[in-house]
């Protein structure tokens, strides 16, 4: 038998479809059916390059396993990051426990650390992928509000004169407004004219602009089958209006929705009228370049609120390789860099993306008063966005 490991080609993309189409939704009924250039037209459109944004691995020239490896860039704090998005991991059902995927994972980190990314995004079963680097980790705020909680807002007959129109490629200037909403905060990923569309019309969801009197109003991401993903108002204050709205698309009386813990503006606007809150994880992440990654949201965080000031020197035996870095924030500026001093605390790879980003973790309990502010950093992932 002829076996081939490696990138993709463009050759490959139609079959490379077929094969994950086939192992992720054969089962599905014909009333959900799904298939993975509908669910992610950002990743699988001809132009984004699926073929060779996939490590696969051919018996005979057969595709039998596939791991996506997609490049995203990302803008936090006003620092680029370069990061990957690892998705659709799949084995066809005749070629498993052959251990392609293990083979796959490793091929895929040895590009991300060859290519040097600085962190990488994953979805999926924490042990599973934890053998490779991966932890759950971020924080999110989860909004739920219903039309019990508007009323005693602006009374029980209250009628939103917002209405929603679905975006196409041919509303350019709408498109640009969104775009201009989504980059007003300190994070956020290369959304342009040409992948905004098929980035929030991703994970089954229908893009919908508001308008009142011809003004726009904001945006929002419904998807098919109930849900909203993304919402974003042009003035904070419409926010309700716009929930509204976007209940009338989704005929619904509840929604629910996630907000960085930096978009201060709208956490304090929705924790005033919400049904219930609570704080998650973001995502599940490795961390390859923890420097870099520390000092961008750690400067967000220095952005929404104050922090003490001093230096902390942290000892991280990354999945990458040793980082000895000294964290320094005065006032509003934050620093990284290596340094030779003694650390004050050491971790190993997967504790360290808990301590500096994670929701809870007990090696923050002994940090130094000054420091105890610091984490978790404010690190966030759009769902649109996600792989």
């Amino acid at each position: 038998m002829e076996l081939f490991k490696g990138r993709g080609a463009k050759e490959d993309e139609k079959e490379l479809l077929e094969v994950l189409d086939d192992v992720f939704f054969s089962e599905d009924d014909e009333e959900t059916k799904r298939n993975f250039l509908e669910l992610l037209p950002k990743l699988y459109k001809d132009r984004y390059n699926p073929g060779y944004n996939n490590v696969i691995i051919k018996e005979d020239g057969a595709i039998k396993a596939a791991i996506g490896c997609y490049p995203l860039n990302v803008t936090a704090a006003g620092r680029s990051l370069k990061i990957m998005g690892i998705g659709n991991v799949a084995v066809a059902k005749d070629s498993r426990r052959k251990g392609y995927m293990v083979e796959l994972m490793n091929l895929a980190l040895d590009i991300m650390k060859d290519e040097d990314f600085d962190y990488s995004l994953l979805g999926g079963q924490r042990q599973r992928y934890g053998y490779f680097g991966y932890e759950p980790t971020g924080s999110v705020q989860h909004f739920v509000i219903n039309k019990g909680n508007i009323a005693h807002i602006k009374g029980k007959d209250y009628k939103t004169a917002f209405t929603a129109k679905e975006i196409t490629e041919s509303d350019v200037e709408t498109v640009d407004k969104i775009i201009e909403l989504y980059k007003s905060l300190p994070y956020y990923m290369d959304r342009n004219r040409e992948n905004c569309l098929d980035a929030l019309r991703s994970w089954r969801s229908v893009p919908y602009a508001a308008y009142e009197n011809g003004e726009f109003k904001g945006y929002f991401a419904a998807q098919k089958f109930g849900g909203l993903l993304e919402i974003k108002a042009a003035n904070v204050e419409d926010t309700i209006d716009l929930i509204l709205c976007a209940m009338d698309v989704i005929g619904t009386d509840s929604v629910s929705f996630s907000v960085p813990v930096f978009d201060t503006e709208l956490c304090d606007y929705m924790i005033k009228y919400c049904c219930g809150a609570s704080i998650g994880n973001a995502d599940m992440i490795n961390i390859f370049n923890f420097g870099k990654f520390i000092e961008a949201f750690l400067a967000i965080k220095a952005q929404r609120m104050n922090l003490c000031s001093g230096t902390l020197n942290v000892l991280i035996h990354g999945y990458k390789r040793d980082e000895n870095l000294s964290i320094t924030v005065d006032g509003k500026n934050v620093s990284v860099t290596e340094t030779d001093a003694k650390p004050d605390i050491e971790l190993d790879h997967l504790r360290a993306i808990d301590f500096i980003s994670g929701i809870y973790s007990n090696h923050r309990n002994s940090l130094p008063a000054f420091a105890q502010g610091w984490f978790p950093v404010d690190f966030f992932a759009y769902g649109q966005d996600n792989v």
